[in-house]
């Protein structure tokens, strides 16, 4: 009897533990399969806001859907998401942050699963979205521009075929006429401005599209100064300007005519912002390869805000009722294609000077 109490035993312990194992492997079968359940939940929620999302649409408009796909999926009391730079999590809401590319994005929820699975699938989808959004944005950019650009082309061939011929031709039948009145001044002053703003709207269309073509060749800088502060005083009036260029500036390397419209342009702003009995500085010097002359004025100056956008085209830095704020951009164009530079420089003392650098012949 003894022995078969102990086999009974035995049997009994192996009975339970098999029923122990047993149970075990039901519960680990029952979280598996609500595992394997939350998985195909979380999967077609993401199915669904992918084929959401991709018929297009507004993102913001689509979010409150989202959210509350996420709180079914999730057996959430509640999920919302917002693009913050800071999460703003309210009473009882959990914040876990979207790892959406160039944005700062959190989901929020309240109760319910985690939602760590959904994080990263979910962020990629919102990336593409965002994406495709930035490429939408990027398509009518590009189509504004080339149709701004066939308007500007437009514009420029007739500035160029038609009426810049015309204005020459004005120009010439002005300077024709006698120095002494008042009225043969004012009409050359306004077919100098007139021909100006023509040539400089073609010049900066040629830069813009990489038409200008600089001929190099050696250039007198001081040769050339002296030529464009003559043309000043015929176009301004007797203003006074003091050439103060070294005996010995060296020569330099760049298309001539650029150079002459450059320094026009320069001297003419020059005179046209200085104080009648203040006259305008030129000086110079050599450095680095390269010979410096600056275009000195005692005006109004240029507010510091300004300055960085002085030569824009179209831009004035300084209130004028004269000229198109195109004479800074064209000349800094010019200054660059002929390998140098045009810098503006202002002084505590109040002057302003632009500084144009060109390479040694």
């Amino acid at each position: 009897m003894t022995g078969v109490a102990a086999l009974l035993a035995v049997l009994l312990v192996v009975v339970v533990a098999l029923a122990v194992r047993a149970r075990k492997l039901e519960r680990q079968a029952r979280a598996e399969a609500a595992e394997t359940a939350a998985r195909a939940r979380e999967a077609a929620l993401l199915a669904a806001v992918a084929r959401r999302l991709l018929r297009g649409g507004s993102l913001n408009s689509q979010l409150a859907w989202i959210s509350a796909r996420i709180a079914e999926t999730l057996g959430a009391d509640g999920a919302r998401i917002e693009f913050a730079a800071a999460p703003t999590a309210r009473d009882g809401e959990r914040a876990v942050r979207l790892p959406v590319e160039g944005e700062s994005a959190w989901l929020y929820t309240t109760g319910g699963a985690p939602p760590t699975r959904l994080v990263d699938p979910l962020a990629g989808i919102l990336d593409i979205t965002l994406e495709r959004k930035r490429l939408e944005e990027r398509e009518k950019e590009a189509e504004a521009a080339r149709q701004g650009n066939l308007a500007k082309t437009a514009v420029i061939h007739l500035v160029s075929h038609d009426l810049r011929p015309m204005v020459h031709a004005v120009a010439d039948a002005v300077g024709t006429l006698s120095d002494g009145d008042e009225p043969s001044r004012r009409a050359r002053h306004a077919v100098a401005l007139a021909t100006r703003l023509v040539d400089d709207l073609v010049d900066l269309s040629r830069m813009e599209t990489g038409t200008l073509r600089p001929e190099a060749e050696t250039i007198d800088l001081r040769k050339v100064v002296a030529e464009a502060s003559e043309h000043a005083r015929r176009t301004h009036g007797e203003h006074e300007i003091l050439v103060e260029l070294p005996d010995d500036l060296p020569q330099v390397s760049a298309d001539r005519d650029h150079v002459a419209r450059m320094f026009e342009n320069l001297l003419d702003n020059a005179v046209k912002f200085s104080p009648p009995d203040v006259p305008v500085r030129v000086t110079g010097g050599v450095g680095g390869g390269r010979a410096t002359v600056r275009v000195i004025d005692r005006g109004p100056g240029i507010p510091a805000p300004q300055r960085a956008r002085v030569f824009e085209p179209f831009f004035q830095g300084r209130p004028s009722d004269e000229g198109g704020g195109l004479g800074l951009a064209v000349s800094r164009g010019f200054a660059e294609a002929n390998g140098g530079r045009l810098v503006l420089q202002s002084t505590p003392e109040g002057d302003t000077a632009f500084a144009v650098s060109l390479p040694l012949s």
